[in-house]
């Protein structure tokens, strides 16, 4: 090889040197830019995560509360008796579920409870299941009226199901509407066609909500 060739081959060997260098450079602005980028972006995420999840559960408190009300509206409508019972009770609960009924009856939902003396409300859940003959899905309400705060407390701080309680079964069935349960409690179902005349309780449990609340 000539002296010519060899000071040709350094050069180019030089200025294929430097591109990768700066090539390099380049490659790793980029990867610190796309970290930095990527780790903000992680931040705003959980930020937004926190903000959207805080925003949910004051949009589901807020969905509860219209239910309860338009189904209590609704109850008072079609019965005269509950709400004499409500003027006079120490508290509510209105749930709002959905049956889906085939063979194996089952039903979830939510709801609030409403201690009527300081308007407190505790948030709760519900869930059922038995067996059915038939097949459909419906939406219902299920309305509680305790007459005394004993009865109301029970139901928030213990939760409440159908078939530890031998009065959700041995309950006063005389009136024309409704179940009423030893302690005096009322219970009113709400279908889609109207006030059920008899409500039906059988696999019901009720509990607190621990993250609404």
């Amino acid at each position: 090889m000539n002296k010519l060739s060899k000071i040709l081959l350094i050069s180019q060997l030089a200025i294929f040197s430097t591109m990768n260098f700066c090539q390099a450079e380049s490659l790793w602005d980029k990867t610190t830019k796309a970290v930095s980028d990527t780790a903000s972006k992680v931040v705003d995420t959980v930020s937004d995560a926190t903000s959207s999840d805080t925003t949910s559960k004051e949009k589901a408190r807020h969905t509860i509360n219209n239910n309860a009300q338009k189904a209590l509206s609704r109850l008072f409508r079609e019965s005269k008796e509950a709400k004499e019972l409500y003027n006079k009770a120490a508290g509510y609960a209105v749930f709002d579920s959905r049956e889906v009924a085939f063979l194996i009856k089952t039903g979830f939902g939510s709801g609030v409870a409403v201690n009527r003396s300081n308007h407190s409300r505790t948030y709760m859940k519900m869930a059922s299941g038995g067996i059915n003959i038939g097949g459909g899905i419906k939406s219902m309400q299920m309305i509680f009226i305790f007459p005394t705060h004993k009865a109301f407390n029970a139901f928030v701080n213990d939760g409440w199901t159908a078939e530890s309680d031998a009065s959700a079964v041995a309950g006063d069935d005389s009136s024309s509407v409704g179940i009423t349960l030893k302690n005096g409690t009322k219970i009113y179902q709400l279908v889609d066609t109207g006030l059920m005349l008899k409500a039906s309780l059988s696999g019901t449990k009720y509990w607190r909500d621990t993250d609404l609340n």
